[in-house]
């Protein structure tokens, strides 16, 4: 099975409908299961919404604008980023993860506080790191696909 290269998210809503097809029946195309795929997308919605105060950006960080600038050009992830380990899903995610995963985008969707700082691309515009966070969403739902009921 391939993975759905072209998906892409304008909102948090096509992300949470996504995911609610996904439930009801998918195939498998990377190392994660959709429990997994949804526990880490969770930590990093959730590290999205803590609050300041934050750090300048470091070197490394400035030098990678280019390389962001890119991404969300593109609208796609590059393959082989590394997770921090703290964002590692369990083998044994449940289907809570879903639920809170669910719930953690909604919250998300109305929140108004500063987004803290990306771990590689440093402070980012509201707006860019909202597009970078359905990037990364699409990128992980990406290695899963919805199946209908009858296949």
């Amino acid at each position: 099975m391939s993975r759905r290269q072209t998906l892409k998210f304008n909102t948090e809503d096509d992300v949470i409908a996504d995911v609610q097809k996904l439930r009801k029946g998918y195939q498998q195309a990377g190392a994660w299961n959709l429990p997994q795929v949804c526990w880490h997308l969770n930590v990093s919605v959730q590290t999205r919404m803590k609050p300041g105060p934050f750090p300048p950006n470091t070197p490394e960080q400035d030098a990678r604008k280019a390389q962001i600038q890119q991404i969300l050009a593109a609208g796609r992830l590059p393959d082989g980023i590394p997770a921090p380990e703290a964002s590692v899903p369990p083998p044994d995610a449940g289907d809570a993860a879903i639920e809170t995963l669910l719930a953690s985008l909604q919250t998300f969707k109305t929140f108004t506080g500063r987004i803290p700082p990306h771990r590689i691309f440093g402070n980012l515009n509201d707006a860019d790191a909202r597009k970078l966070n359905l990037i990364h969403c699409a990128h992980h739902l990406s290695y899963l696909s919805p199946v209908s009921a009858g296949s």
